[in-house]
């Protein structure tokens, strides 16, 4: 079984990758989809106290969380990406059951959550979309799919225009 990391974001443009890997891999029943996605992190001290215990006990079942906090809107929002990426799997004739959902938080570059999870996850292929930034913003900015492809090692990187 091949695992596939598709990492996501709240951008529109992401899901286009799901519809990419959903049109190439249909039917596919060697390939298991972690959909990832990676959620800015914020200060304990602006959150209420609630949504801090509810982060901290998410962060014992999933130690890679740990010391980190977000916000619950920008959770609920990849919740959402979540939920439309398997809607399109299942449409394109994916087994749910080989679909999971993982997020990390921006505790380094983004691109290096990306491949430290598809390392802990055993994903062989990791897909991202290409987000068009201009050449002088990719080179002031950085890139995460140019990032992903430069440090990827044993692992391959399919980058998809979004």
């Amino acid at each position: 079984m091949e695992n596939i990391l598709i990492a996501l974001d709240d951008r529109p443009g992401s899901l286009k990758t799901v519809h990419y890997v959903s049109r190439l891999l249909k039917g596919s029943r060697h390939v298991e989809i972690i959909l990832f996605h990676v959620l800015p992190t914020t200060s304990p001290n602006l959150l209420k106290k609630e949504e801090v215990l509810r982060i901290e006990e998410l962060q014992e079942e999933q130690p890679h969380l740990s010391g980190y906090f977000w916000n619950e809107d920008d959770e609920n929002s990849m919740r959402e990406t979540f939920r439309q990426a398997r809607q399109i799997l299942a449409e394109g004739g994916f087994d749910l059951e080989r679909v999971r959902t993982h997020f990390g938080v921006e505790s380094t570059e983004v691109a290096q959550v990306i491949l430290e999870q598809a390392r802990a996850l055993n994903c062989s292929t990791i897909v991202v979309g290409r987000r068009g930034l201009s050449r002088v913003k990719e080179f002031f900015l950085g890139s995460v799919s140019k990032s992903l492809v430069g440090f990827a090692k044993n692992r391959t990187v399919w980058v998809v225009d979004a």
